[in-house]
């Protein structure tokens, strides 16, 4: 076997080099680097990373030790620890105990021969302190999760049981139910005995005498629930409700209801803590208790990673989380619909040509069972959309509208709209959860509404992680700048970084462009330069409507963005959203910057090579252009009532989650914390954080009083913008030349 001596014979350098190349030591030059790594490839050397552990004192490595995988909240709970640790550069090995005390000692004395540097666990002995004492004291920090130990100080992140068994028994009662049933784990589980605890308070509370026959205790399975559900319904009163601390409990009850239903006079009704996903459906005879299971997980390896990092200074600390609430209904009916069926026909919408449409057409049968009506959606390329929508205002085609933003002021004074106001304020569940401020910034003008929020979209930066952590390019990077490589902060860094991952400039690159980019006329040339112009400190329009573009900030923006073309595909001048999508998707850049709702497929594996691979961060110069989409009322439609039951459908937060898996966005602020799509869009949180720092497009008044069209200033933007990186015009000449024109716009309301 080869050692690192022969790696440096071979190489013709020291030990030492070989040494300070394998540690990722960016002090050593390109050319002993690549003498290196050739001798480690001829050789076939792997370095030991166990023995690298000892000298750096950290293995990156962490076990997490479960009863089982089988209960789906252990499986989030994983997925939640996993993606953390991902995120932080460490391993994660899974260990499953099946709750044998036997099995779990063993498990945790591997661990600790391998040095790992920490343990997440939901033990299946929380009463052998002991245990656990001689692992801490060997340095091994863990972190508790669901169980907690008795009578020590360990962190432990779980769940509030008490106050969800207890709220839920209590609102049973209130509802008119007479007999409430209990099944859960062992008492021994502080999990379990929260349940128990929470169930008795709720009866001695309500003064009702406990019935110790309605307690079953299982073992936390499917079997030994299915048994002890037999025992429950083979009491002389079968209970009206029984509640479960488990799904693999409710699943063991549920089968024996199912085998009993002939010999029942009424099913019981089945209540379960369960698992929050936006999957969980209210089944007439099976209600849900969510727990936060994936959080839960991220918060148990969030505060292990603080152990670990901050040993010295880490204090041990206790988090329980709410469960999330649930009305009980004493009939167990579906829910009803947000409104009773109106006018019957057929509504006409007319819709961006987009993922986020065609999400909204797959979605219709529920607004067709809700409603009884048909909805005809018509889909339009963007330029055709706008004028469509102009054109279309006197005939009343349409009853709807989808609207981008930059839109809603000229249509507005245009006449095509009708104001929302009085069906918001009779329907306020139709603003409800969105995005704190995105009412504002989306649907108002002249304070009133005209639309609501459809497609939320600020510009995110994505990029490959893979190679941005990839320690020869960090090597290479840096001893070509003397700093290392991050996502860029600014639009200089950034035209370095994308100078350093194109292949023409450096053929070490493993992509051909270091970035994609999208300067078709006129759209995306000005999405793309807008932030850079904000950046640098460029402005088209002062605060008293005069136009202030010809400056040197401006100028210069619009010379980093034409440089930036050196590092992109040479048709890139002519691609918009779609031709970036597929670039990044198939590998051949290192970056892109892209509206966050046009980029769902990049992690669409039928779609991506490098699913996995991509990084995102809020773009440089943190002034990201805010786009998205809404939709409004044709002010001559016949069927108003109908088409806001409509808008408010498609916008609505219960339909958050599918539709952005189907391709949309959603402006609902409960999609941007769901861990489940988290895993997906691991970048909808970034999205969310940007809100607060996108900018709008706002036009000024001309002397006529009437506000400049944006489809205007987009137009002589985008075409000045445009000849300045095809090398039409100089970026002085091109500035200079749109200058005129929105001068021309104020002075006369036209071009």
């Amino acid at each position: 076997m080869s050692t690192i001596k022969d790696v440096a014979k071979l190489a013709g350098v020291s030990h030492g080099t070989v040494s300070n190349v394998l540690k990722g030591f960016r002090g050593v030059s390109l050319d002993k680097v690549k003498k290196v790594e050739a001798a480690m490839r001829e050789l076939g050397y792997q370095p030991d990373a166990t023995a690298r552990s000892l000298k750096t004192s950290k293995t990156m490595h962490v076990g997490v030790v479960l009863p089982n995988i089988t209960d789906p909240c252990f499986s989030q709970l994983f997925t939640g620890i996993e993606r953390v640790l991902r995120d932080n550069q460490y391993t994660a090995s899974l260990y499953i105990t099946s709750e044998v005390p036997a099995n779990e000692r063993k498990i945790l004395r591997q661990i600790q021969r391998q040095r790992m540097d920490g343990i997440i666990i939901a033990t299946c002995q929380p009463q052998n302190a002991g245990l656990f004492e001689n692992l801490n004291q060997a340095g091994v920090k863990i972190v508790f999760v669901e169980r907690e130990v008795e009578n020590k100080d360990y962190s432990f992140v779980g769940f509030n049981n008490k106050s969800t068994i207890y709220n839920v028994t209590s609102q049973l009662f209130s509802k008119g139910y007479k007999s409430v049933a209990l099944a859960v784990g062992p008492e021994e589980y502080s999990s379990e005995r929260q349940c128990i605890d929470g169930y008795m308070e709720a009866l001695r509370k309500l003064g009702i005498q406990a019935n110790t026959k309605l307690i079953e205790i299982t073992n936390l399975d499917k079997e030994s629930s299915f048994k002890a559900a037999f025992r429950l319904l083979q009491l002389g009163e079968v209970p009206e409700v029984v509640i479960a601390s488990s799904t693999q409990i409710a699943e063991g009850v549920a089968k024996a209801i199912s085998i009993c239903e002939d010999n029942l006079i009424k099913k019981p009704l089945l209540v379960s803590l369960s698992e929050d996903s936006w999957t969980n459906i209210d089944f007439p005879n099976i209600l849900k208790l969510p727990r936060q299971a994936m959080m839960t997980g991220e918060m148990s390896a969030e505060m292990l990673l603080s152990h670990i990092n901050s040993s010295a200074f880490f204090e041990a600390r206790s988090v329980l989380l709410d469960n999330l609430p649930l009305d009980i209904r004493h009939d167990h009916a579906q829910p009803a619909p947000h409104w009773q069926a109106g006018n019957k026909g057929t509504l006409k919408v007319l819709m961006l040509g987009s993922s986020a449409s065609y999400a909204t057409y797959s979605l219709l049968t529920d607004f067709k069972r809700r409603e009884g009506v048909n909805v005809e959606i018509d889909m339009l390329s963007y330029q055709e959309l706008y004028n469509a929508i102009k054109d279309d205002k006197p005939l009343g085609n349409y009853d709807v509208y989808e609207v981008d933003i930059p839109w809603l002021p000229e249509f507005v004074e245009r006449g095509i709209l009708s104001g929302l106001n009085e069906f918001i304020d009779e329907n306020s569940q139709s603003i409800k959860e969105l995005i704190p401020g995105i009412l504002d910034a989306y649907a108002k003008y002249d304070d009133r509404f005209y639309v609501l929020p459809y497609m939320y979209g600020t510009q995110l930066l994505y990029y490959r992680k893979d190679l941005f952590e990839d320690s020869k390019y960090q090597r290479l990077f840096y001893e070509q700048y003397h700093v290392e490589l991050k996502p860029p902060k600014n639009w200089a860094e950034f035209n370095a970084i994308a100078k350093f991952f194109t292949k023409e400039y450096n053929p070490d690159s493993p992509t051909l462009y270091g970035t994609t980019l999208g300067g078709k006329n006129s759209s995306g040339a000005v999405c793309e330069f807008l932030p850079r112009k904000w950046a640098y400190g460029g402005r088209t329009f002062d605060d008293n409507g005069k136009v202030v573009l010809s400056s040197k900030e401006t100028v210069k923006a619009l010379n980093n963005y034409c440089e930036s073309f050196k590092y992109a595909s040479p048709t890139s001048p002519e691609h918009w959203w779609e031709e970036q999508i597929e670039e990044f998707s198939q590998g051949k850049a290192a970056m892109m910057m892209l509206f966050m709702s046009h980029a769902t497929d990049i992690t669409d594996r039928k779609k991506s090579k490098v699913v996995g691979k991509i990084g995102y961060d809020v773009v440089p110069g943190d002034n990201p252009l805010l786009g998205g989409w809404s939709l409004g009322i044709n002010s001559n439609s016949s069927k108003k009532n109908l088409a806001f039951k409509f808008i408010s459908w498609a916008c609505c937060k219960e339909l958050a989650i599918p539709y952005t898996i189907l391709g949309g966005s959603t402006p609902c602020v409960n999609l941007y914390k769901n861990s489940e799509l988290l895993s997906v869009y691991p970048w909808l949180n970034k999205a969310l954080e940007s809100f607060s720092i996108s900018r709008k497009r706002v036009m000024p008044r001309s002397i006529s009083e009437l506000v400049i069209s944006e489809r205007q200033y987009e137009e002589v933007l985008g075409e000045a913008v445009y000849k300045a990186i095809k090398g039409q015009l100089t970026p002085q000449d091109a500035v200079n030349a749109a200058a005129a024109k929105f001068q021309a716009l104020l002075d006369n309301n036209s071009i």
